[in-house]
């Protein structure tokens, strides 16, 4: 009698369903079953791209097996499940949101280095492009140097032969 009593009022509070089972424990059994359905959604995904089809009709017997779980405890629990979704709704909104934020402030981000990038490797294409021209003004000047420092030596080589000679010549 007093246990009767006791599960009445815990009915009441609507902390067990009709079958003692908690509702925290429905919530829970609900939200495995969607997780399990996902991750079965992906390893059909995986079995139809590595084309393993009888690893796929098992897995399409799993989920359609989940899936009945899910339907007929949504069916069972609708109301009690409701505000349960409505919070995960929330949260994926919430998500969804923040990551389309996240994307298109990571795209302007991404947009912006590109542009300084650009800008670096124009000024270092500018930089690159003086220097060669420098080095090559530099190294045409130091060759015209070296010419006429050669013509002037072998100028004053021949003076100097043409002297020798010449001293050479009255001496004989």
């Amino acid at each position: 009698m007093k246990e009767n009593v006791w599960q009445e009022q815990q009915h009441k509070l609507g902390l067990f369903t009709e079958k003692s089972v908690s509702l925290f424990e429905i919530k829970e059994i609900h939200q495995n079953l969607l997780i399990q359905q996902a991750a079965i959604s992906e390893e059909i995904a995986v079995a139809i791209i590595r084309n393993e089809y009888v690893k796929l009709s098992h897995l399409l017997v799993n989920r359609s097996k989940i899936q009945s779980a899910i339907k007929e405890i949504e069916f069972l629990h609708e109301d009690e499940l409701n505000s349960h979704v409505s919070m995960n709704d929330r949260i994926s909104k919430a998500l969804r949101d923040a990551a389309i934020t996240m994307e298109s402030k990571g795209e302007d981000i991404l947009l912006n280095v590109i542009s300084n990038l650009d800008k670096l490797n124009k000024s270092a294409h500018s930089m690159i492009s003086k220097a060669t021209s420098i080095s090559n003004k530099t190294f045409s000047r130091g060759n015209q140097l070296s010419h006429q420092a050669g013509k002037f030596l072998v100028h004053k080589t021949s003076e100097g032969l043409a002297k020798l000679s010449d001293v050479i010549q009255k001496r004989s």
